[in-house]
């Protein structure tokens, strides 16, 4: 398989109290296409902010990290969005939903971001196709009935499914997702993990930062962050 992710010297500090602090130190990382990769560690071993770095939403200090051969630290900021909104689909740790737009209006947001004509939901063909999409999508993680429904009235699986479902909305290369099964019950996690194998069984690699060891046979890889580093666990 080819390369999808490599991230050669990667170190990220922040402040911390006045002094610097290096949440990553000189990582290394490698990802093929089509693989299924576990991150696991400690709270504030650093798993948040190297996904945060590989999506492109922080720098580096330094260290370079290249995408299918391309250094995302050459991009402008235009070819970051178009990264972020295309090549890869994130689930964030915490719910990210706009609350005042539909559950599937959240799901069809980002092929409605791509365009370059706007006229409201469903205004024009982009928009009306973005739309079937988002129900296919829906379908597929069980809540089609719940595409008019607005955010606050949803479980947790539910809102899981949802930010599934628009990470997924612009087919991307890679699904990013950072424990996406944290505070659901035995149940709902079991069917979160259902849903991502079947995610992957399409082709869609899949990196998944988790604390749950019961959920890592899934994975072609597990590696656990230790010290601000990556390794085999």
């Amino acid at each position: 398989m080819e390369e999808l992710f490599k991230a050669s010297g990667l170190t990220k500090c922040f402040l911390r109290g006045g002094r610097s602090f290096a949440a990553l130190r000189n990582l290394d990382f490698a990802m093929r296409e089509g693989e299924f990769l576990y991150i696991t560690g400690r709270s504030g071993s650093g798993k948040t902010t190297f996904l945060n770095l590989l999506a492109g939403f922080l720098k580096p200090t330094s260290g370079e990290i290249s995408f299918r051969g391309e250094l995302l630290g050459s991009w402008d900021e235009k070819r970051c969005d178009c990264y972020r909104n295309l090549d890869i689909g994130y689930v964030p740790q915490q719910l990210g939903t706009l609350p005042n737009l539909t559950v599937m209006e959240n799901v069809a947001l980002p092929a409605c971001l791509s365009e370059t004509k706007k006229s409201g939901w469903g205004g024009s063909e982009r928009s009306a196709a973005a739309l079937q999409r988002a129900a296919v999508l829906l379908d597929q993680m069980g809540i089609l009935d719940l595409r008019d429904e607005f955010p606050r009235s949803l479980s947790g699986g539910e809102l899981k499914r949802t930010l599934l479902a628009r990470a997924l909305m612009n087919e991307p290369s890679v699904l990013i997702a950072d424990e996406p099964t944290a505070d659901l019950d035995a149940g709902s996690s079991a069917e979160i993990m259902e849903l991502l194998r079947r995610v992957h069984e399409r082709g869609t690699a899949l990196l998944i930062v988790t604390h749950e060891e019961e959920i890592l046979h899934h994975a072609d890889r597990v590696l656990c962050m230790r010290d601000g580093k990556l390794e085999t666990a």
